[in-house]
């Protein structure tokens, strides 16, 4: 991939962007600023989040991963597919920022969309005489994209209609955000990370990692039922639930397992930064998983679906904290860059600003069920908003190709 060096700096750009958005949120919350709807705002900024940053630095990877199996010439399609999306991206901030969901955004986030399918087109189509452990994870990443777009359509129908109650909103919008959170990132972030560990020479069978894959992708596929908790459910439904959540829990402790088993290579061939970002990244994941498997519990599910700080933690918890700050740590990872003391600085100052984000959001959890605000919890969130930004900005100025 001839400019994979411009598509991840210009990903960590995009990255930043969703910083200056969230302080922009930010700010209003604490302060006054009128000129900007809040909601729209909350629009711009998660749908530029999903597809301007993740999905777009997800996609950039990938193709990297492509170019050991496919010749230059042939990835000449994907470059278009990353513009394309680029400018989707971009049409969205401005569009979801003048007036929320009309013909504009909705055509943006179609064609954003419509960018997945046919990539996933293309990546089914350049794997298919391909055998390797991260084979079936992008795929199934990619599956599981298509497959939240359900509620993505299902939304723009009911925005665009008028012809919407409070239950189907929430349960399309639950039903998008897991198959994506869950689904499309958690599969392509571990296929990723199952591809560095194969890298590096790490002991992996297929055995192994098919029994991982295939506990993960019960657990998501059945596991969409965990967002439709506060919904009145049959028992069989309910116990289906659990089943896939205890699946999935084994996954995570298999692949926990696996990583363990590898630590010698890791020790060899990562920094300790790079060891250290993969331990904050797993905490987070095995917190995710853990809250998860409390959700089964009625009393639990109701709380959390109850309490606005609580469902905000842990979406950060999953979209920053976890996948966020892996997909940074495998954009550095590609050694593509050099790896200055102001890059290093710039990622110290973001993961603890992430840390910071999460540790102020889940106190305000805990306190609002006893309906006791945290005093100047705004303004902390503001000044937690602005670090990540600037540990952004650093990378982003500081980022420098190697020499070849």
């Amino acid at each position: 991939m001839k400019n994979l060096a411009f598509w991840l700096k210009f990903s960590i750009f995009n990255f930043f962007v969703v910083a200056v958005l969230g302080v922009l949120m930010r700010y209003k919350i604490a302060y006054s600023l009128p000129i900007i709807d809040q909601k729209f705002t909350q629009e711009a900024h998660s749908h530029f989040a999903f597809y301007g940053w993740i999905t777009q630095i997800i996609y950039v990877l990938i193709i990297q991963y492509l170019s050991k199996f496919v010749h230059g010439n042939q990835l000449k399609k994907y470059d278009i597919l990353l513009i394309t999306n680029a400018i989707a991206s971009y049409v969205m901030i401005p569009a979801f920022l003048y007036n929320g969901y009309f013909w504009l955004s909705i055509a943006a986030s179609t064609v954003a969309l419509l960018v997945t399918f046919v990539f996933f087109f293309f990546l089914i189509k350049d794997l298919k005489n391909v055998k390797d452990l991260s084979k079936s994870w992008f795929l199934a990443g990619f599956f599981f994209a298509v497959v939240s777009s359900v509620g993505v359509f299902g939304l723009s129908y009911m925005m665009m209609s008028g012809n919407m109650t409070q239950e189907l909103y929430l349960g399309a919008t639950y039903y998008y955000l897991h198959f994506q959170y869950n689904g499309f990132f958690m599969f392509s972030c571990i296929g990723l990370l199952i591809n560095s560990l194969k890298n590096i020479n790490a002991e992996i069978s297929e055995n192994e990692n098919q029994s991982i894959f295939w506990l993960m992708f019960f657990g998501c596929l059945t596991g969409v039922g965990l967002s439709l908790l506060w919904m009145k459910l049959p028992m069989w439904f309910f116990v289906l639930i659990v089943i896939a959540t205890l699946a999935q829990t084994f996954g995570a402790v298999k692949l926990y397992l696996l990583v363990k088993r590898n630590w010698k290579y890791l020790i060899l061939n990562f920094s300790p930064l790079q060891r250290f970002v993969l331990l904050y990244v797993g905490l987070a994941f095995f917190a995710k998983i853990a809250l998860q498997l409390g959700s089964n519990i009625p009393a639990v599910s109701q709380f959390a679906f109850g309490f606005r700080n609580i469902v905000i933690a842990y979406l950060h918890l999953i979209l920053l904290m976890c996948v966020s700050v892996f997909l940074v740590n495998q954009l550095l990872a590609t050694n593509v860059f050099k790896m200055t003391k102001p890059v290093l600085n710039g990622l110290k100052i973001l993961i603890t600003g992430i840390f910071l984000n999460e540790l102020v959001l889940g106190i305000m959890g805990i306190f609002s069920i006893k309906y006791i605000s945290v005093p100047y919890s705004p303004q902390i969130l503001l000044l937690v908003s602005i670090m990540m930004l600037l540990g952004l900005l650093m990378m982003f100025f500081s980022l420098r190709k190697k020499e070849i």
